[in-house]
């Protein structure tokens, strides 16, 4: 008895069973760690985009860690600053059947070609990579640079962005090229627009540039007085953006590079080099440097790189060459690694320093000499306002496909133009 007496005396009250209940928050899961919250920080800033995404499901205050935007800057400046071993790369095909644009991702040589939602409507036949910087690529609708989308994939995510207030002229503009900027200092988007003249009227472009900060055009002006006839950039370089023109001044018309200097809010221009008859070209991202392939029309194994400095200007590095020949060269790798197609419509991929292949990279049902490429690098960055980006239904696909049953006509225009290493499709 005396034992039950001491169960029901004063300790019993202060028990658990008479205490009020409590709720605690959830305990922060770094507090008991050995690390400081700084370290744990600076760890996860150094991991790959898809993993920190999985991480967001660890807790709560590491996903608040990972969408804070002082985070998301330093994850995207220390992924830029690394020398990649392979550089990610956002391939733009065409379906053999459908005529579909088809958006992929190659993370690796060793892993397999990864398709992509595509945020531009189905619905339209007529669409441009314009390229892509820190992790957001643009989207446009030739030859009027219509719908301009700018599409983060990895994060799956988009927005279109308003157009200009001025409008091309039908038989005055020949058409808009649209390009993509990256202002690291202020950390913001610029979209530009150059309003192409007829090569006839030798008229310089007119430009317009609209910040996603502000989502508001203003003019910039031409004081190159360059002429461009891409209905985007050539190249995009640490978020410079640059265009093959042509400028006539007090020595003739000839052939520049003009590139959109970021920190000043105006055009400026470069040399190009020495180029012989009867050779191709395409310009291209050499180890975050303005790179320049040269190879013969005829003789499809030799490759020369040029590379651009800012001193010295422009000088051959080494000349590549493929044992095994291209019969399209399509383009460089940010780290060097060169990618081409073979007879079979196959994609190589060449190691510039020894001319072996890596890796071959196959693209289910892509029509044979579609293939463009962009380097790509994975963020988290996000513009305000962004969509997710829906997976293309079943419903979808049979519009599309009930649409070319009636007898919509379409051709895809190419160009063997070195300058317009892209294509443009028109409906005709």
């Amino acid at each position: 008895m005396a034992a039950k007496g001491k169960g029901n005396g004063k300790r019993k009250g202060k028990g658990k069973g008479n205490s009020k209940k409590t709720k605690s928050k959830p305990p922060d899961p770094t507090s008991n760690c050995i690390f400081p919250r700084e370290i744990i920080s600076n760890i996860l800033s150094r991991l790959p985009v898809k993993t920190l995404l999985r991480f967001r499901c660890v807790c709560k205050p590491w996903r608040n860690l990972i969408s804070k935007p002082n985070f998301i800057d330093t994850h995207l400046h220390r992924s830029s600053s690394l020398k990649p071993t392979f550089s990610p790369i956002l391939i733009h095909t065409l379906h053999v059947k459908y005529t579909d644009h088809v958006l992929s991702l190659v993370d690796s040589p060793e892993s397999s070609v990864t398709e992509l939602d595509n945020p531009f409507p189905f619905f339209y036949y007529n669409m441009v990579v314009v390229g892509s910087c820190s992790g957001i690529v643009c989207l446009c609708k030739p030859p009027w640079g219509d719908l301009i989308t700018l599409w983060n994939p990895v994060m799956r995510k988009f927005r279109t962005v308003q157009l200009p207030k001025k409008k091309p002229l039908l038989g005055v503009h020949a058409g808009v090229s649209i390009g993509l900027a990256y202002d690291s200092q202020e950390n913001d988007f610029i979209i530009l627009s150059l309003f192409c003249f007829r090569e006839e009227s030798r008229v310089p472009v007119e430009v317009e540039m609209c910040s996603m900060k502000s989502f508001c055009w203003k003019q910039v002006k031409n004081e190159v007085g360059f002429r461009v006839i891409r209905p985007c950039c050539n190249v995009i370089i640490n978020g410079v953006p640059y265009w093959t023109a042509l400028l006539e001044d007090k020595y003739g018309l000839r052939d520049v590079l003009v590139y959109f200097d970021v920190d000043r809010k105006v055009f400026d221009k470069l040399p190009m080099p020495g180029i012989t008859v009867g050779t191709q070209w395409q310009l291209v991202n050499l180890e975050d440097t303005v790179g320049m392939l040269i190879w013969a029309k005829t003789v499809k194994h030799n490759i020369d790189v040029w590379v651009m400095h800012d001193e010295d200007g422009w000088s051959k590095k080494c000349t590549v060459g493929l044992v095994l020949g291209f019969d399209r060269l399509i383009g460089c790798l940010r780290n060097g690694d060169i990618l081409a197609e073979d007879e079979n419509g196959v994609l190589l991929l060449f190691d510039m320093v020894t001319s072996s292949v890596k890796a071959k990279l196959c693209i289910d049902n892509a029509k044979r000499g579609s293939s463009v490429i962009f380097n790509y690098s994975e963020s988290l960055v996000l513009i305000r306002e962004m969509l997710p980006v829906e997976k293309e239904t079943a419903r979808d696909k049979q519009h599309r496909e009930n649409l070319l049953k009636a007898g919509i006509n379409l051709k895809i225009i190419s160009t063997d133009d070195p300058q317009q290493a892209n294509w443009v499709n028109r409906i005709v």
